[in-house]
């Protein structure tokens, strides 16, 4: 039995989604689904049940999870044994923070202290039960959770800018923002999730209507696109410290609508506890290096 096998269904059982759990490992579906087969295979029972709109435990799946977890909690002791002894810290971020915020406010949290990082991506809807159900301390994220055992800190919003690719005749005029109705449009994330929305509804509020021309859930691959003339995107700022190596513009909107905020979020009962209090510090330092902002707790 391949331990990695038994890791990717913690994860599948986690998401409830073999598409998800796919986009999460940076998967192929198929790759997914072959891992869990040979899984349910070797054990000789089926694992879950397959539904239109994802998958569910069977009984048999669900008597796994906690022999699942003993195994995966023994290979990470087998492997990794010295951050047993060094404190560990997980984040959990979208892929908008990633390209940014998280990797610089990690590198100065090494810096100040000895500590074992943990980082994975996710979608929005993961990330309250990823906090509740004690699987990560600390999340990234563009929008609040509202929850009583979630606490979160809200720094100063990120401003939103438009991006076109080098030479595009709104470098030289841009007409303003109705202009997006006649430009192919490289939108980010799924349709469903919290950036898109609001991207969109802001847009709407204007009787804009973008021909999104494509999709992708990479920051960094919305500026490639953007940068060989696929079309013009919306993206927050602090992402776009690359400009003049993509060949890609921003053009500000100058308009106080078209932020995206900026929030952590971790569990009420660690709020206390000194690694906590301690990135907690280091995030707010960031932050106010690069806005001047100072976090509001909720």
């Amino acid at each position: 039995m391949d331990t990695k096998d038994i890791s990717l269904f913690l994860t599948i059982a986690r998401l409830g989604s073999i598409s998800r759990t796919a986009d999460q490992m940076f998967m192929s579906q198929s790759t997914v689904t072959a891992h869990l087969q040979r899984l349910e295979r070797t054990l000789g029972y089926p694992l879950f049940h397959r539904l239109p709109t994802g998958v569910q435990l069977t009984k048999e799946g669900q008597q796994l999870i906690p022999l699942a977890e003993r195994m995966a909690a023994l290979e990470e002791e087998i492997l990794h044994p010295e951050p047993l002894q060094t404190p560990v810290l997980r984040i959990m971020s979208g892929r908008a923070f990633v390209s940014a915020d998280v990797p610089e406010c990690l590198h100065r949290m090494a810096r100040r202290t000895r500590v074992h990082l943990k980082v994975r991506m996710g979608m929005y809807d993961d990330m309250m039960q990823a906090l509740l159900s004690n699987q990560v301390d600390f999340c990234f994220l563009g929008e609040p959770i509202y929850h009583a055992q979630i606490r979160q800190l809200e720094f100063l919003p990120d401003v939103i800018d438009l991006i076109v690719p080098v030479g595009h005749r709104f470098t030289r005029d841009f007409p303003g923002i109705h202009a997006l109705n006649r430009e192919p449009f490289v939108a980010f994330g799924r349709s469903s999730s919290p950036f898109r929305r609001r991207m969109m509804n802001l847009l709407a509020r204007e009787d804009i209507y973008p021909q999104v021309q494509m999709e992708l859930d990479s920051i960094d691959g919305i500026k490639a696109m953007v940068g060989h003339g696929l079309g013009v995107s919306l993206l927050p700022r602090r992402t776009l410290h690359d400009a003049q190596f993509k060949s890609y513009v921003p053009i500000p909107l100058h308009d106080p609508r078209w932020t995206r905020p900026t929030l952590l979020a971790f569990p009420a009962e660690i709020e206390h506890r000194p690694l906590t209090q301690q990135f907690i510090d280091v995030v707010t330092e960031y932050y106010q290096s690069v806005s001047g902002s100072t976090p509001e707790r909720g």
